[in-house]
């Protein structure tokens, strides 16, 4: 099995400038949000993407879509909000978590909520 990076926030402005970053690198990533319209757009003018509809706000569905070693880029904030459940789903499935937050706290409690997990699992 491969890996895949799934963009999560895809159709908003700093998801916009991560999938073009993406894109200019040669990867395909899967591309995520809550907005099924909006993605089905931006999938087929990135040339065909695969895309999920998921909500940050619930991220049961998401950890369904994550495998170990998938990297899940993110850009939904505010983290202090919405990411602790998408980094826990991330953990849990053993996937790479990265996102785009600015947020100190956050990234404190991050690494108390979620590392030990995350390396659990990664094994």
């Amino acid at each position: 099995m491969s890996s895949r990076v799934i963009l999560l926030g895809a159709t908003g402005y700093t998801g916009g400038l991560v999938l073009d970053a993406l894109l200019r690198r040669g990867l395909d990533p899967t591309v995520a949000g809550r907005d099924r319209a909006a993605l089905t757009a931006l999938a087929q003018r990135s040339g065909g993407l695969d895309h999920l509809v998921v909500d940050a706000v619930d991220p049961a569905p998401l950890r369904g879509h994550l495998d170990r070693g998938d990297v899940l880029v993110t850009t939904v904030g505010p983290f202090e909000r919405f990411g602790h459940p998408v980094a826990q789903a991330a953990a849990e499935a053993g996937a790479h978590y990265v996102d785009s937050t600015g947020e100190v706290g956050f990234v404190r409690a991050l690494r108390a909520r979620h590392h030990e997990r995350a390396r659990e699992r990664a094994r």
